[in-house]
């Protein structure tokens, strides 16, 4: 009975070892920082840019010191060109400034770019403006935006102009066709497209009824009928909702930049209710990001300070990773001085952020290639 017994002990230690059990759990692995890629001019002004994206094989960045989008290509991690808008630069307010928000239109070899008063189309293959979209003539940017593929929509944030607004562009024409106002806005954040209730999301910086931010939900419906309209509004707390992102599941994750007093926090929502899933102790972020193959979330905090309360000075910029099962925060990674875009090649397994020069290990601006894991 008790060899019979040992035995059974040890064939249930193997199954343990097996499948990652027992003592021989691994912890997880924390992304490496594989290089640092430089780009010309990024070094004095100090380096002003906006949003990345990926996609097949190249990584895009809004860049305002050279008035041009970069692209680098993910395998030799090379910047291999820069794409004339024309832009309008850096200027002497972030609102006056271009480019800003980009969204790729998957498979075309297309890519929509914001700037001052208008969107720029660019085709990535020819690395050329084909087309320029007038949004208003304010002298504000359009900055975020997010794509639509069932209905071919894409939604453009103009938060700087009185109200903030939303213009919603066809790509099939390339042409806006609607507009929605957001009367009592303080102004309007990222956004990003919920193909499972065919709705888009965006962050709202603040309104009478939550004046520290809220989500609102636009249905794609309303907008194809020439109508747009808020159908919900989920309140965010103290979160100052910076960026947005689908993530496994129903999960949307807000990333916060709160104003100085406040909690640095994260935000996970169930995207059908607004109900609060996670609320973790990570923040000052702008642009968010998932990755599937890794189920990770990556969310470069400019704003971030080590006693966990957000300020207006003292910054120890770091890179919150949290996984997407547990919804808990992993590892904080240091990153360069105004680090707040992100970009995720899952192929490669590689993230891309940008950087301003002045923080210790990133001397001079340029653009971090991390690992997801």
């Amino acid at each position: 009975m008790e060899k019979r017994m040992m035995t059974l002990m040890l064939l249930a230690a193997t199954a343990l070892a097996g499948c990652g059990g027992g003592d021989n759990v691994s912890a997880p692995t924390p992304p490496k920082l594989l290089t640092n890629i430089a780009v010309p001019n990024a070094s004095s002004p100090p380096f002003s840019f906006d949003i990345g994206y990926v996609e097949a094989g190249k990584y895009f960045l809004t860049d305002r010191n050279n008035k041009a989008v970069d692209v680098v290509d993910t395998r030799s991690n090379t910047l291999i060109a820069q794409i004339p808008g024309p832009f309008v630069g850096a200027g002497a307010t972030t609102n006056e400034s271009g480019p800003d928000g980009i969204v790729g239109i998957t498979g075309t070899n297309t890519i929509y770019v914001g700037d001052v008063d208008s969107v720029k189309v660019i085709d990535t293959a020819a690395q050329k403006t084909v087309n320029t979209i007038a949004v208003s003539n304010s002298g504000s940017r359009v900055d975020e935006g997010c794509y639509d593929p069932d209905d071919h929509l894409v939604m453009y944030t103009s938060p700087g102009d009185s109200p903030p607004f939303v213009t919603f562009i066809s790509t099939l024409t390339q042409k806006a066709v609607v507009k929605l106002p957001f009367n009592g806005s303080s102004g309007l954040e990222a956004c990003t497209y919920d193909p499972a209730s065919k709705s888009f999301l965006i962050n709202n910086d603040g309104t009478s009824a939550n004046p520290d931010g809220e989500l609102d939900v636009i249905t794609s419906s309303s907008v194809v009928a020439g109508s747009p309209s808020i159908s919900k509004s989920f309140p965010l707390g103290k979160c100052g909702p910076a960026g947005i992102v689908l993530g496994p599941n129903n999960d949307v994750l807000v990333g916060c930049d709160p104003p100085a007093g406040d909690p640095l926090i994260t935000l996970i929502l169930d995207r059908s209710s607004g109900a609060i899933l996670a609320t973790l102790p990570f923040g000052g972020v702008d642009q968010v990001n998932y990755d599937p193959a890794s189920n990770r979330y990556f969310l470069p905090a400019r704003h971030y300070v080590t006693s966990g309360t957000a300020a207006a000075s003292g910054f120890s910029p770091q890179m919150g990773v949290i996984d997407g099962t547990s919804r808990q925060l992993l590892f904080k990674i240091p990153v360069g001085t105004g680090a707040h875009s992100v970009a995720i090649d899952s192929t490669l397994g590689q993230v891309y952020v940008p950087f301003q020069p002045g923080a210790a290990g990133f001397p001079n601006g340029g653009i971090s290639v991390f690992s997801t894991h």
